[in-house]
């Protein structure tokens, strides 16, 4: 899962004491975490053609039930849901990832151990996600993820990115993916789709998670 923080009226300063709280609580209990977000996240809001309220999204590396009872009693977070998320006051809202970066049971990238070294996704498995989230998440591209893309793409493909790619939907379909967004073809088939996620279905036991959600 992802740590998501949602602020629509952009509280800055009340966002910033409820992070910097938060960041308190997982250092004081060692428990390792990185920040989602990459060099283009700020200046790719403004291609949006609707008011985009930016969000931040944190990876752990911890269960999930440890969280939720170290905020259990804390008035700022109320725990909604299963997925663990995180409504704060005034309309602050958080979602969390453990240990690996999912939509569903598709959990597609698990983050390096130097990630939670710096506190941050590195920027390798930040372009990872950045290809491949909004697909499992929107079955498509919005315009603030084909504005990061064209800008980390523009020297063409890394080598680094195109071999993890290929780790998780398979060599030919990340060289398809690749290609598209180098001639700049955002917009994906849903078959395309389809097949990417029967690829991600038998990496990360997300086979047997599949398996346990709809027996359970």
């Amino acid at each position: 899962m992802i740590l998501r923080i949602q602020s629509p009226h952009l509280l800055t300063l009340h966002f910033f004491v409820i992070m910097t709280k938060l960041f308190k609580i997982l250092n004081s209990h060692k428990i390792p975490f990185a920040v989602i977000s990459g060099k283009y996240d700020k200046e790719s809001y403004s291609v949006e053609s609707k008011l985009f309220n930016p969000d931040m999204d944190l990876v752990l590396n911890c269960d999930k039930t440890k969280m939720a009872h170290l905020l259990l009693n804390d008035k700022d977070f109320k725990i909604m849901g299963d997925d663990l998320i995180f409504d704060i006051q005034l309309n602050l809202r958080v979602d969390l990832y453990f240990r690996s970066i999912n939509v569903g049971y598709y959990h597609f990238l698990v983050p390096k151990s130097d990630s939670y070294k710096i506190q941050k996704l590195k920027e390798e498995d930040y372009i990872i996600y950045q290809l491949l989230d909004p697909l499992l998440k929107f079955s498509k591209y919005h315009k603030r993820h084909i504005f990061r893309l064209k800008k980390y793409f523009s020297d063409g493909i890394p080598k680094e990115i195109s071999s993890k790619l290929s780790k998780i939907i398979g060599k030919y379909l990340s060289e398809e993916l690749l290609n598209k967004i180098q001639n700049s073809e955002f917009i994906i088939e849903k078959q395309f789709i389809r097949r990417c996620k029967l690829k991600i279905l038998f990496i990360n036991g997300n086979f047997v998670k599949m398996i346990k959600s709809r027996i359970f």
